[in-house]
């Protein structure tokens, strides 16, 4: 019983750390609204997760399984329109992203990624005007651009617009 009860406040806290860190990041989010919202101590929040960044990660880490899509490197224009199709969806998703990039910042993470675009520029399929880690970093800023864009903008022609303009980014 102690079990579950420790599993089902894990997770109303990592529900709502998501909710508080898509809303105001992680310099803005708050361990006592954040417990609040999920029902418990913050103190309890504390113990759990040791504090707001230890919290972020495992909201991130979270995140990042629920928000993945198919990657591509000799189809970037596809991965671009795949993308953009979760944002427009999860617009959460493209916020907690946002304070990533601005509250974390560093190099790009996905090596591996980096790797596969490295070599379709290598077989030319992918231009070398730009780094591996360049290219990528562009289509996801491309693929994002529209993320909160107001309801009622045409969706279509905005993803149309995604995969033409990294389909010509890309192009060798």
């Amino acid at each position: 019983m102690a079990l579950r009860d420790r599993e089902r406040t894990r997770r109303r806290l990592l529900d709502a750390a998501f909710v508080e860190f898509a809303a105001y990041g992680i310099a803005g989010a708050r361990m006592e609204r954040i417990a609040r919202i999920a029902h418990c101590s913050a103190g309890l929040a504390y113990t759990y997760y040791g504090g707001k960044d230890e919290l972020f990660d495992a909201v991130q880490s979270e995140v990042a399984g629920a928000a993945a899509v198919e990657f591509d490197a000799a189809d970037l224009p596809g991965y671009a329109g795949r993308l953009y199709d979760l944002q427009h969806r999860h617009p959460e998703y493209a916020r907690l992203a946002t304070w990533q990039r601005l509250e974390r910042r560093g190099p790009v993470r996905r090596v591996g990624d980096v790797e596969a675009v490295r070599a379709a520029q290598e077989s030319g399929v992918v231009s070398s005007r730009f780094s591996a880690e360049q290219v990528l970093l562009m289509v996801q800023a491309v693929a994002s651009m529209w993320s909160g864009a107001p309801a009622g903008t045409d969706h279509v022609e905005r993803r149309r617009t995604v995969v033409e303009a990294v389909r010509r980014l890309v192009e060798p």
